[in-house]
């Protein structure tokens, strides 16, 4: 009988051991998603969403011509629940008649069109053009023109993919262009007529105070 209960008790102890370790290694993923947890409803991703620390968002902006003097970085929402850089394309070059095409530079999905947290990298950005994402003309000579695609004027905000995407490459411009925060803006923040974009929903409060914590890491660490 003794020999029994000893038996249990080390099976139990094992056990237990396995048991703490296998959750010592899922506990810090419970909370990943802290940065930008909301209540609001929002779009339906894919399957296998688009992962933005995967990305070399440096090889992503590589360009083969001179590099324009950015001085803004715009952001924006297509106003459509779905959508990718090639509709948009073509929605601009025949209905806007813009001979360019694509009024953004880079543009990140909501997976309905391409995966959630996609960044797309427009004709613009690689001919390092003006955009036409504003209807003032002397800002979309000097600023870079970001897309999420979503409608955040209705009742729910951008894919935690899509703001992820959104933090490394506003992140990654501001540094590589020296573009202060106050010159990371909203549309509707553009001198120009009425916009509602990006919309009500549009963390742009907690965008900037993530961009604004990985600044002052980088100094930190004196980079």
């Amino acid at each position: 009988m003794m020999e029994i209960t000893e038996r249990h008790i080390i099976i139990f102890s094992i056990v237990t051991f396995v048991i703490a370790i296998g959750l010592f290694i899922y506990l810090p993923f419970i909370g990943i998603r802290g940065h930008f947890a909301n209540t609001k409803k929002q779009p339906l991703g894919t399957k296998e969403p688009f992962i933005a620390t995967t990305v070399d968002i440096e090889k992503l902006c590589e360009v083969d011509v001179s590099e324009n003097k950015w001085k803004y970085i715009v952001l924006h929402h297509s106003a459509t629940d779905e959508g990718n850089a090639y509709k948009f394309d073509r929605y601009h070059r025949k209905e806007k008649k813009w001979k360019n095409g694509l009024a953004y530079h880079f543009v990140i999905g909501n997976g309905k069109g391409s995966r959630e947290g996609e960044i797309e990298v427009g004709n613009r950005w690689k001919r390092q053009i003006h955009g036409a994402h504003t209807a003032n003309k002397d800002i979309n000579r000097v600023s870079i023109g970001i897309c999420l695609v979503g409608n955040f004027e209705k009742d729910y905000e951008p894919a935690y993919n899509q703001l992820e995407s959104l933090v490394s490459l506003v992140n990654y411009l501001a540094k590589r262009y020296n573009i202060s925060k106050s010159n990371i803006i909203m549309h509707n923040q553009v001198v120009q007529k009425n916009t509602a974009c990006p919309g009500k929903n549009f963390p742009y409060e907690k965008l900037m105070e993530r961009i604004a914590s990985l600044q002052s890491a980088r100094t930190y660490r004196g980079l």
